[in-house]
């Protein structure tokens, strides 16, 4: 193996995996972050984000302890329309993400430096740039970084709204279903904090929001403001590898196009695609391959994301898909990297 110089460009969870698993090879690696320090855009994050996961496999796949960062959601419950019903908290979790101590974020960073990454903050990687810099760099930048327009990649555009207020509540997530957007907006509760997220069509206005926000204050009596928003745009296709400039590049996380989009469960993709695009710093033969299997079916959920949106009467749909317990549910069965399908139909359904 020739060790190398390396540079990745985002210390999102892709990034800091990629930065990890580079460093315990030998190889030189220099990430680069847009914000001052770790932990995102301050108008995302602190967060508590739900995740469905089978933890010790993903920790045996990245080689990487997180349990002491997930905790198992003790109640999760939600409102499709008025109607408020409980979903299976099995292999559910909550984490935090963020600049505090008690994130994900900062947790793999201080593994990181630990390992011998340095990290240079304050540098965003721009349009202008971007042909410049090396063969085989790791682009692992998050959706609202712009990098997926500049790199001339097919994409679709959403809105978000995010705001996270202190809490008494632990480890709750909240979902909820209704004409305020094509998604869903919720509540995920985690080590003191709530944090809600509200995402949809560029169009998804103040107006939707405050639709939200009163169904959140009216079902559970909790009262949100303080709200920001971001644009992001998400790769169409799933790609581990891009050409710009003439040179080949790496990607990872959200511009890898690596993300659930029927429920947008994206810790699972973020993590394993960061695994994967170190894996191709060594074969990119192999880590194609990898990749492949972990996203031959995410393209697909695409589609049936677009379709489902557009039909009326979802929300009678929506209540009958999640009472489905036949396996033959192939078209949203397993919209979730590395689940099998009879884990992700308990995921969906409701418990009576």
């Amino acid at each position: 193996m020739i060790l190398k110089d390396v540079q990745i460009y985002g210390a999102g969870l892709s990034g800091l995996v990629s930065a990890i698993h580079l460093a315990r090879k030998g190889h030189d690696v220099t990430v680069y972050e847009k914000e001052k320090k770790i932990g995102g855009n301050l108008h995302c994050h602190p967060s508590v984000q739900m995740t469905p996961m089978h933890i010790q496999q993903m920790e045996r796949y990245v080689r990487i302890e997180l349990k002491s960062c997930f905790s198992k959601l003790n109640d999760f419950r939600g409102y499709i329309g008025q109607k408020k019903c409980v979903f299976s908290t099995k292999n559910m979790y909550v984490v935090e993400r963020g600049p505090r101590k008690s994130s994900l974020d900062y947790f793999l960073y201080k593994i990181a430096l630990d390992e011998g990454v340095t990290f240079k903050f304050s540098h965003a990687l721009t349009s202008e740039e971007l042909g410049s810099i090396p063969e085989n760099s790791i682009i692992a930048t998050a959706g609202y970084s712009k990098i997926v327009r500049a790199l001339h990649l097919p994409y679709v555009t959403f809105k978000q709204f995010d705001t996270h207020i202190k809490t008494d509540l632990e480890n709750v997530s909240i979902a909820y279903f209704g004409d305020f957007t094509t998604d869903y907006g919720y509540i995920s509760t985690k080590n003191g904090l709530l944090s809600a997220q509200l995402s949809g069509p560029l169009n998804l206005s103040q107006e939707n929001l405050n639709k939200f926000t009163n169904l959140v204050k009216e079902t559970e009596s909790i009262e949100l403001d303080g709200w920001s928003s971001i644009i992001a745009h998400f790769p169409k296709k799933a790609r581990l590898f891009t050409k710009f400039a003439g040179k080949t590049y790496v990607l990872g996380g959200d511009v890898a196009g690596f993300l659930d989009p029927f429920f947008g469960f994206g810790i699972n993709g973020a993590l394993i695609s960061g695994k994967i695009a170190a894996m191709s710093i060594l074969s990119k033969h192999e880590a194609l391959q990898e990749f492949k299997q972990f996203t031959s079916h995410l393209n697909r959920d695409l589609l049936v994301h677009t379709i489902y949106w557009h039909l009326p009467f979802k929300k009678l749909i929506l209540s009958q898909i999640m009472k489905f317990q036949d396996n033959h549910l192939s078209l949203i069965k397993r919209s979730i990297p590395g689940f099998t399908d009879e884990d992700w139909l308990k995921i969906i359904s409701i418990v009576d």
